[in-house]
């Protein structure tokens, strides 16, 4: 064997390891690790995987000094999300008003509204990011379809409606009315 050498048991704990992971660096660096075991090189070991061959040795060093917990993703360190967590909080309470209330013509909730709300607010976010939030709190959003479905005598009329509501929202917005 090479000058990589495992236990059994610490051979069981990484396969059940790259069972149970759902992150690929996770499992990657798990895998380097048997593939060393194994006898690969280091280097054989970084070419499967397209990695350096000091990232290998990192991980194998990681996991001789800490076992799993060495191998492991970290949480990213740094400031933590102030507009995030803001928002977070306004969110739900927002969704529960009537977004008339705040000059919008629609009579749901659309996420660029929501976005336009929270820069409002004062909290400057983009609509993308608003839906990054929305799928965090566990809500779930639809592209509003402007339509009028109905079996009444006045449907022509209300269709009418809905394609001049169209024009007539998008010249609004250009015109900054909200």
């Amino acid at each position: 064997m090479g000058g990589f050498t495992l236990r059994s048991k610490q051979v069981v704990e990484l396969q059940n390891f790259l069972k149970d992971t759902k992150d690929k660096l996770e499992h990657a660096r798990a895998l380097a690790i048997l593939n060393r075991h194994n006898g690969m090189t280091a280097e054989e070991a970084a070419g499967t995987l397209h990695v350096t061959m000091a990232a290998v040795f990192n991980w194998c060093r990681r996991y001789r000094e800490h076992g799993i917990d060495g191998i492991r993703r970290k949480k990213p360190s740094g400031r933590p999300p102030v507009v995030k967590n803001k928002a977070k909080e306004i969110i739900p309470e927002l969704l529960k008003q009537d977004p008339q209330t705040f000059g919008y013509l629609k009579g749901r909730w659309v996420v660029r509204d929501i976005a336009k709300a929270l820069n409002e607010e004062g909290i400057e976010i983009g609509f993308r990011y608003v839906c990054n939030i929305l799928k965090e709190l566990g809500l779930t959003y639809k592209r509003p379809k402007l339509t009028v479905k109905s079996d009444d005598s006045q449907y022509s009329r209300k269709k009418k409606e809905v394609k001049n509501y169209r024009k007539a929202s998008a010249m609004l917005a250009k015109k900054g009315y909200w």
